[in-house]
């Protein structure tokens, strides 16, 4: 990641308000503009603005909220799968904690209490509200941006099988400032595994993506309602290749 290229991701507006599925020529239009962005890019930078300006600030304080217990208390947090549970103080990469929430879970108000029942067992009910209301919303722009590509290939007809097949993480990430004589890479170089990946981010930059001509490319994300919306492996294979 020694060289960034000023290239910059292509912007799209993308609201529930207007973008209906099938009903406007904003929809189509959309749907092609998301289509040529994953192609050219493999990501593009969405401007949600379902995700209200009080609730970004609230889930980033839930957030800081929830790293701020105690490790023992994080610890609780456990899964098979990988990154569903608690990770931190990984020698590799020092600077960066996660919990992983399963989204599924988390769309419903149950699933929300049992993990805050397991980060606080006297209950933290603001928390658990902050966090299903957010996940809904995300949950909606992936929704979305799937049904966007599907039917701007022509295969409108997969969709009901892939999203009934779809499961979902909520893996919530924080990066502290590095020492002196620290690194200040949080992440290895990878690729997602997964159909989509929705990333939103405290107004901080940092992170890179790599374009398919090989250059690193610095991503702004400073605007608070902007999502990078990432294409996966699975998807890749299944469409854009």
């Amino acid at each position: 990641m020694s060289h960034q290229t000023p290239l910059r991701l292509p912007l799209l507006t993308l609201s529930n308000h207007y973008l209906k599925p099938n009903t406007s020529t904003n929809w189509f239009s959309a749907c092609d503009e998301v289509r040529r962005a994953l192609e050219e890019y493999g990501c593009f930078l969405a401007v949600y603005d379902s995700v209200s300006p009080e609730l970004n600030i609230d889930i980033f304080q839930a957030v800081e909220e929830l790293f701020d217990l105690p490790t023992e208390s994080k610890l609780r947090n456990t899964s098979e799968k990988p990154f569903y549970g608690y990770y931190g103080n990984i020698s590799d990469f020092p600077l960066q904690e996660s919990l992983g929430i399963n989204i599924g879970d988390a769309i419903t108000a149950e699933g929300v209490q049992n993990f805050t029942s397991l980060m606080w067992p006297t209950g933290n009910d603001h928390f658990s509200e902050i966090i299903h209301d957010y996940a809904n919303i995300v949950a909606d722009l992936e929704k979305m941006v799937k049904r966007m590509v599907i039917e701007s290939y022509g295969v409108e007809n997969c969709y009901d099988f892939l999203d009934k097949s779809t499961t979902y993480l909520l893996r919530l990430i924080k990066y502290r400032t590095p020492k002196l004589d620290e690194s200040n890479v949080g992440s290895q170089v990878h690729t997602d595994k997964t159909f989509l990946s929705i990333l939103h981010q405290n107004q901080v930059n940092g992170l890179e993506v790599k374009t398919k001509d090989g250059e690193w490319m610095a991503i702004d994300m400073t605007p608070a309602n902007s999502f990078l919306v990432m294409v996966g492996e699975a998807f890749s294979v299944s469409f854009l290749s």
